[in-house]
Parts: C-alpha cells; sequence; structure tokens
C-alpha cells in the first residue's frame, strides 16, 4: 500500500514537473501558472530524477516510463539551471584585452533596518568590485540627501554615468558611453547604452524587470494569524505572480529588438526578476547570447538571498563573439541580491 502511494505520489510530482517545464516555452500571457512552477524546478527535477533512478533500479519500466520522459523534457533546461563548467576560470590570453563587468541590485544602498549606508560604505564596496562596466539595479535617485549616484562615480573613477532622472537604474563606465534608450514602465524597466571599450565597442543593456514583490508578501503571510487570511495572502501572491510574469515577457520582447537591431556585440545583465527555466529569460537568451554563469559557473548559482532561497534571477548574458574568462559570486554583505562580476574577452583572442 505504502509503496503504491509513493509510486503515486512520485508521478504526480513528474506531472508537476513537466508543467513547470512548459514556463520555458509558454507565454504567461496564454497561461501563466507554470511561471510558479519553474521557481521549485531545481527541488522538483533532484525528486523527479530520484524516483526515475528507484524504479530503473527495481526494473520497473512501465513506472519509469513518465519521469523518463519528463526528464528527457528537461535536458535543455538542465544546462541552464545547473552549471558544470568544471574547467573554471580560462587561462588569460598574453595580450587579450579584457572587460570587468559587475552587475548589481544594490537595495537602495540600504541596510536590514532600511537606513541608508554611508558613503565610506558604498565607495569601499565599489572599489572592491573593481569593474570596468558597473551596471547597479535599485541605486536609489540620482540627486538628494540620500543620492549615493555621485560616490559610485567617484570611487570607481568613472568617466561616464547614465542615472536617469527618477529612476534606479544607473550605469557606470570608464570609457565613453552613448546613450541609445531609456524604457520604464513605472519603477521597472532598462537603459540601453553604446561603449567604446578595449574589447570593442558594445552595446549594453542594463535591465531590472518587474518585481514580483514576493519579499513583502512573504513576510506579510507570515504574519496572518488564520488558515483563511494565509490562503487569500496566498491566493492573491499567485495571481501577482503571474501579472509579474505577463508583464516581463512584454519587457523581454521590448530587450530582444534592441538586441537584434544591434550592430555592435550586446551585453544585457541585471536583475530579470525571473529564473533560467521562465519564458522570459529564454525570449531574451537569444543564440547570439551565452550565459556566462553557464559557461564558467558551477552549481545553482543562487543570487537572490530573500525569502525564497536559491534562485538564480541576476545574470550577464555576453555575446558569442565575446569569451567569458571568468564569473564570480560576489558578497557586499547589504542586499538580498549577490552581484556578479564578470570578466571578457574578445572570442578570437583566447
Amino acid at each position: 500500500m505504502l509503496r503504491r502511494l509513493g509510486r503515486w505520489i512520485g508521478y504526480a510530482l513528474a506531472l508537476l514537473t513537466g508543467f513547470g517545464l512548459l514556463a520555458r516555452y509558454v507565454s504567461p500571457d496564454i497561461i501563466w501558472p507554470p511561471a510558479i512552477v519553474a521557481l521549485l524546478l531545481p527541488g522538483l527535477l533532484l525528486v523527479t530524477g530520484l524516483f526515475l533512478a528507484y524504479q530503473l533500479y527495481r526494473r520497473r519500466w512501465a513506472a519509469a516510463a513518465l519521469p523518463g520522459l519528463v526528464m528527457i523534457i528537461a535536458l535543455p533546461t538542465l544546462s541552464k539551471l545547473f552549471a558544470v563548467a568544471l574547467g573554471g576560470a580560462a587561462e588569460p590570453s598574453a595580450d587579450a584585452e579584457s572587460l570587468t563587468v559587475v552587475t548589481a541590485n544594490v537595495r537602495g544602498f540600504k541596510d536590514d533596518a532600511w537606513k541608508s549606508l554611508p558613503e565610506s560604505t558604498v565607495r569601499n564596496s565599489i572599489e572592491a568590485f573593481g569593474a570596468d562596466l558597473l551596471l547597479l539595479q535599485e541605486a536609489g535617485r540620482p540627486r538628494g540627501a540620500a543620492s549615493r549616484s555621485e560616490a559610485v562615480k567617484v570611487a570607481g573613477d568613472y568617466a561616464s554615468r547614465l542615472h536617469p532622472q527618477e529612476k534606479t537604474l544607473a550605469t557606470f563606465g570608464n570609457h565613453p558611453m552613448e546613450t541609445v534608450a531609456i524604457h520604464f514602465e513605472g519603477y521597472n524597466g532598462f537603459t540601453v547604452t553604446d561603449h567604446r571599450t578595449p574589447v570593442g565597442k558594445l552595446r549594453v543593456i542594463n535591465v531590472h524587470l518587474q518585481s514580483n514583490r514576493i519579499t513583502r508578501m512573504a513576510g506579510e503571510l507570515r504574519q496572518d494569524s488564520t488558515i483563511e487570511a494565509g490562503a487569500n495572502r496566498l491566493q492573491a501572491m499567485f495571481r501577482s505572480y503571474g501579472n509579474a510574469a505577463r508583464t516581463r515577457a512584454r519587457q523581454a520582447a521590448e530587450i530582444l529588438a534592441y538586441v537584434e537591431e544591434s550592430p555592435h556585440p550586446v551585453i544585457v545583465a541585471g536583475d530579470f526578476n525571473d529564473v533560467p527555466s521562465s519564458y522570459t529569460y529564454q525570449r531574451i537568451r537569444t543564440p547570439r547570447l551565452q550565459d556566462a554563469w553557464v559557461e564558467r559557473g558551477f552549481g545553482l548559482g543562487t543570487t537572490f538571498t530573500g525569502p525564497l532561497p536559491g534562485l538564480r534571477i541576476d545574470f550577464v548574458l555576453a555575446d558569442t563573439s565575446l569569451s567569458v574568462r571568468s564569473i564570480e559570486r560576489l558578497s557586499e554583505g547589504y542586499s538580498d541580491h549577490r552581484p556578479l562580476k564578470v570578466v571578457l574577452e574578445k572570442a578570437g583572442d583566447e
């Protein structure tokens, strides 16, 4: 009886895994629940894989058919969820020019008590990044008493900056920069800039896509005193996530247009607020772009440290004409996101 129950639970989890895999291929405008299940795919795939292995070990070929089919369908997604670049960082070429890119959601340069960090802390953090090209999300407004935009520029000794008025997305570079587009729908959005860098002229898209607001809502869920209140809150969270997923899909299509029309190699980096198994990621990561973590990282590559741990929602997608020498997850100690530091070279220089 217990074995049969366990088998049916395994089937149910395999079906749920397959449902979550739909998120990569089907727009949330058509159906959005798979986008929620996609958040759980690393764990679901692990359980489904173990269930498959057990059925194969017991030589139950019929029972292994469903989880086996799901795992085969999952193969293209697995390489995005679990990076296995065993070689680690590549050896730099003797005469190769390189570009160090850092993307970081800095949570307004505020601590856990939501108080502004001292300028000295901000300066030390930026200096430690050592970035030639710095892409910040939630960087605060460019002006005002709490602004840290000028402190960032000075600390990094940056020659150019784009920090749109009343927006919290900022791009800094130690080379000439030309603004191509500033695109926002309320708080979230993206900027497009062209840069003259040591590895050639690049188009850089700094993104902070539609937020799920999960951090706030998860905190409120824990405070609900009744099952009914918690269920209502959970339902609202799901609806909110579905709406956010639809907005991100639209933003992804807009970003894709700038990628495809670019006359220069492209870097898309920032806070996607979505996972590698999502429609948003799949839409943006065209064959022209490579995921730096998949190329040189190892493991899940978690970047979000908030109430839903284990999520990789911050990315550096680099043009395939560039070579990813290394990628590193940083920890500046005050944000709920881990910055990414990537060193790039021209592919022909490797």
